[in-house]
């Protein structure tokens, strides 16, 4: 191959599109902040329904308002991809309607096992149903948390 040849192939490979980042959300972990103990539960994603746990209603009878989402990413490995992104959306539901917050999560920086947290807080999140939806590329996951207060 002469040296013009192999300057168009590079001209040609470098043109091309770059490929779409590997952004895929694996899993969702929950856990309550406990007030009294200044730690965190164990995962409660898949728990039975929970009731009065902002009073210490939960299984250790600790008062807890907050509720830590830990959301687990694969990508490339050793990649930090330039715009993907991974969207949740927060739905908690009560009485009078229902709250919708909307989060995005961006700055992936992938190590060598191609895995990433991120986590966020819900605040006063114990006494109504909670769902987090969250889509990253053509994937997505869900949880379902059932809270409730009763008077």
């Amino acid at each position: 191959m002469n040296t013009a040849s192999r300057i168009v192939l590079a001209l040609a490979l470098a043109a091309q599109p770059a490929m779409a980042a590997e952004l895929k959300i694996t899993d969702i972990k929950a856990y309550l902040y406990l007030e009294h103990a200044g730690k965190l539960s164990d995962n409660i994603v898949g728990a039975p329904p929970f009731e009065n746990v902002a009073k210490g209603g939960g299984a250790d009878h600790d008062p807890a308002t907050a509720i830590l989402f830990d959301l687990t990413f694969a990508g490339d490995k050793n990649a930090s991809p330039k715009y993907a992104t991974a969207t949740v959306d927060v739905t908690q539901s009560s009485r009078s309607g229902q709250i919708v917050t909307h989060k995005a999560f961006t700055n992936f920086i992938f190590g060598a096992d191609g895995i990433q947290h991120k986590v966020f807080l819900v605040e006063n999140g114990t006494c109504m149903p909670i769902v987090v939806d969250v889509r990253a590329n053509k994937t997505a996951k869900n949880v379902r948390l059932d809270f409730q207060c009763k008077e």
